[in-house]
């Protein structure tokens, strides 16, 4: 996750001492010492506490219009930050529901809404990434490798995984072809057992040839085709 809330110190220093053309007066020493604490919580990025005092501060001066927009920056930089443990933990989902809920409060916060989408893509990109892995069959590894391409193409950073993509894509194409071998001897299976049935069907018997014979016409080779001649 590579987006993160930006502290200008120019305008930390207006929302926490005020502005306007008058000097101000010198601030009482509560004030002053809430103001110190509340730069050290941050250098340490103890979110959690600084966000208490400028609650404190908000209570000393309740006309600073600077300060409600301070709190929700420290606000959404601590859900970041707990958001980012996650994510360095692999655990993109749980990430995502963080910054989804701190977006409720603040649903404008434009990189609230770049983590979230982010988030997002980088997840469902993990979903079809394991599915990939656990494919039972060569359509459902082309199904989450569609998938997994228009992920990328929303999300360019994931590009990096385009070689092994291309890898599964070939180890698709593979089991695509002993699936339809497997498919042909199970065809040759099937015709082997009616003939053997104490009552011959010779419509059965001829669906199952006519089966077989598509299948072998889809073979690249020949060599690979299975010939029903050897049932009689």
């Amino acid at each position: 996750m590579k987006y993160f809330i930006v502290f200008i110190i120019a305008v930390i220093s207006a929302a926490l001492t005020g502005c306007g053309k008058k000097e101000a007066p010198p601030p009482p020493t509560a004030h002053a010492l809430l103001v110190k604490n509340l730069f050290y919580n941050l250098s340490k990025n103890q979110y959690d506490m600084a966000i208490k005092r400028i609650e404190k501060v908000q209570a000393l001066d309740p006309a600073n219009e600077f300060l409600p927009q301070f709190e929700e920056v420290v606000f959404c930089n601590s859900r970041v930050q707990e958001a980012q443990k996650l994510f360095d933990a692999n655990k993109i989902s749980e990430a995502a529901k963080i910054i989804t809920a701190t977006r409720k409060k603040y649903p404008l916060n434009r990189n609230l809404m770049e983590i979230e989408n982010e988030l997002k893509l980088l997840d469902i990109l993990q979903t079809n990434i394991k599915k990939l892995h656990s494919a039972a069959s060569s359509d459902e590894m082309n199904r989450q490798i569609s998938a997994i391409t228009e992920t990328i193409k929303k999300y360019p950073d994931a590009g990096t995984l385009a070689p092994v993509l291309r890898i599964k894509m070939k180890e698709a194409f593979i089991r695509k072809l002993y699936e339809k071998e497997r498919a042909r001897f199970d065809l040759l299976c099937d015709i082997a057992a009616g003939r053997e049935a104490k009552r011959f069907e010779q419509n059965l018997d001829n669906t199952l040839l006519a089966a077989l014979a598509v299948d072998n016409l889809e073979t690249v080779n020949r060599k690979e085709r299975v010939n029903p001649g050897i049932l009689d």
